[in-house]
């Protein structure tokens, strides 16, 4: 049965890249028509365009099986009719290298066991744009739901007859592959040794970090259009000055933000486009009439829908939540507030030092930081995540040692001192305000590191034979990881349909409030794949109003406030008090 399962799952996993595929290809007719596009930036498009679509649908009614049918039925006749033209750039695009990432990439789906939280906030979030249009105050529920999650709203459109959502989590594996095409396609055309360097360096970390698929959730989504930024601000230093790059990253940009907010900082590197172009810059920014149009549709359409979703333009910034006065589904700014300083804490490491020995009581995230306002590197350095960032540095160091004899003294004098600061200032802003390894560390430090070389620097020649020979290494570490947790999952998973996943049924209680009706789990804080409206807790919705055929969800902003505080301390507390006991 399994066998058979897994053969299913192919299948499915082939259907989403297909329709990934068409709507991206629909895209780049529409917008990069004249431009030079290869297969994996058109897949990448796709998932940008499903957004928009799914985003605007959402207003308007719920994204149920039949809209996604219809989706999928648009997109195939499309497919249908362009077929000749389809197969045309397909055959023009493809590269043997790429059946190496496609296999990688399926191997690491093959799974039914998802991260915690799945059942949290992810699943529910999907669910909710599944049965209900957009819900105004939707965070009241569980205030996760507000935190910047525009790619599991991507997710919800993915649901098919029978299977529903157990495969939907093939999402992030397939943005995945379509970076790693996007990475092969470049290695290709590129000329320029240390952009080559550093996609060898790209691939090398995704081998040796990302080998398990509970790690491919919208983070990799995120680092990996960061990464594409990076590539075209090397590739519009030091190769030419392409319109098409320009456009790409104006266009990446915003989309990387709404996915997750840590993204802002790859803005930084417009200022190089300008810093190159001067008086050029906004004279061919305006050029792109089209294209400004879209990106403000989407920077409009994002921003609304935060606010509709949790009174907020961006949750968890300080003071840019409305108040509850004027909009009464607002989260408000005093909640807001103290989940931004439990994130901060967390990202400093709060965690850590809550987890020492040494620590007689419990220390609260306000406490915390407040304790550690210069101190907190030592206990960031106690998380798993410092343990990987050295794994970086030490791939870097590598990289950098095995071709070190090819460089040579360069001499670039043209805004030195200008383009130096910009490549280390995402650094410096990250390790002050979110110095957390998954908030894009891999990505930032990696790309100073080479671009202040690349200033100093030409690489003459790089030596393929040793970077080879790594990523050899690094696939068989990949595959055997992979192979033995497949084979310790079919032999241990109790999950008569896997690798689809096994939503247990929850236990729970209907609450009649206001208008509604809110579901609460009996024995967790998950809602998992409880029918929304799903609470964590029963105090959490004071009210529940219908306005124009729209819910509105009302809470009490001292109910939020207890709710962040338990469910961001109890593992602590617990943790806390198991260490005392020993």
């Amino acid at each position: 049965m399994t066998i058979v399962n897994i053969l299913v799952f192919f299948l499915i996993f082939n259907f989403y890249s297909l329709i990934v595929l068409l709507s991206g290809y629909f895209f780049k007719q529409r917008f990069f028509a004249k431009d030079k596009i290869n297969l994996g930036e058109t897949l990448v498009f796709g998932f940008l365009f499903i957004y928009i679509l799914v985003t605007i649908i959402h207003f308007f009614i719920p994204i149920s099986s039949k809209v996604s049918l219809i989706f999928y039925s648009i997109f195939l006749l499309y497919g249908a009719k362009n077929f000749k033209e389809i197969s045309f750039f397909l055959k023009e695009n493809f590269h043997k290298s790429f059946l190496i990432a496609y296999f990688l990439c399926f191997l690491t789906s093959i799974t039914s066991n998802l991260h915690d939280d799945w059942s949290l906030y992810q699943l529910p979030i999907i669910k909710s744009m599944q049965e209900f249009k957009i819900v105004f105050g939707l965070i009241s529920l569980n205030d996760y739901f507000g935190q910047g999650h525009s790619f599991y709203e991507l997710m919800s459109i993915f649901q098919l007859p029978i299977f529903a959502n157990t495969a939907i989590y093939l999402l992030p594996i397939i943005f995945l592959m379509s970076f790693i095409f996007f990475l092969f396609s470049e290695k290709k055309e590129i000329s320029n040794n240390f952009i080559k360097l550093f996609i060898y360096f790209i691939f090398l970390l995704l081998l040796f970090r990302y080998t398990r698929s509970k790690e491919y959730g919208t983070d990799i989504v995120v680092i990996s259009l960061i990464f594409m930024v990076q590539i075209y601000v090397f590739q519009f230093l030091y190769e030419k000055k392409d319109d098409s790059l320009l456009k790409k990253t104006i266009l990446f940009i915003p989309f990387a933000i709404f996915l997750k907010l840590y993204a802002a900082l790859i803005t930084i590197y417009i200022f190089i486009f300008f810093i190159i172009l001067k008086k050029d810059f906004f004279l061919k920014i305006l050029k792109f009439k089209k294209l400004n149009l879209l990106i403000f549709a989407i920077i409009f359409l994002s921003l609304g829908k935060n606010l509709i979703v949790s009174g907020c333009f961006f949750y968890q910034l300080k003071n840019v939540c409305i108040d509850k006065e004027i909009a009464e589904w607002s989260i408000g700014n005093k909640a807001a507030n103290e989940r931004h300083i439990y994130t901060t804490a967390s990202s400093r490491g709060w965690k850590a030092y809550v987890r020492s020995i040494e620590h007689e009581r419990f220390v609260s995230p306000q406490e915390y930081l407040k304790l550690s306002k210069y101190t907190y590197p030592k206990y960031l350095a106690q998380d798993k995540d410092f343990e990987r960032l050295l794994i970086l540095i030490v791939i870097i160091a590598i990289t950098l040692l095995i071709n070190l004899r090819f460089f040579k003294k360069n001499g670039k004098e043209n805004s030195l001192f200008i383009l130096i600061f910009l490549f280390i200032l995402p650094v410096i802003i990250w390790f002050l305000k979110i110095p957390h390894v998954r908030f894009g560390a891999n990505a930032y430090l990696s790309f100073m590191c080479l671009g202040i070389l690349s200033l100093y620097f030409d690489l003459i020649k790089i030596n393929k034979k040793y970077l080879s020979y790594l990523l050899i290494i690094g696939v068989i570490f990949f595959t055997s990881k992979n192979f033995k947790r497949i084979y310790s999952e079919i032999k241990n998973n109790r999950n008569v349909n896997y690798p689809f996943a096994d939503y247990k049924s929850e236990d729970f209680e209907t609450f009649n409030v206001g208008k509604g009706n809110v579901n609460v789990p009996k024995n967790s804080l998950w809602c998992g794949n409880i029918p929304m409206l799903c609470a964590s807790k029963n105090y959490l919705i004071s009210d529940i109003k219908i306005k124009n055929n729209y819910i509105f969800l009302i809470s009490e902003e001292k109910n939020i406030i207890k709710f962040i505080n338990r469910t961001s301390h109890y593992d602590m507390i617990e943790m806390n008090d198991n260490l005392k006991n020993k």
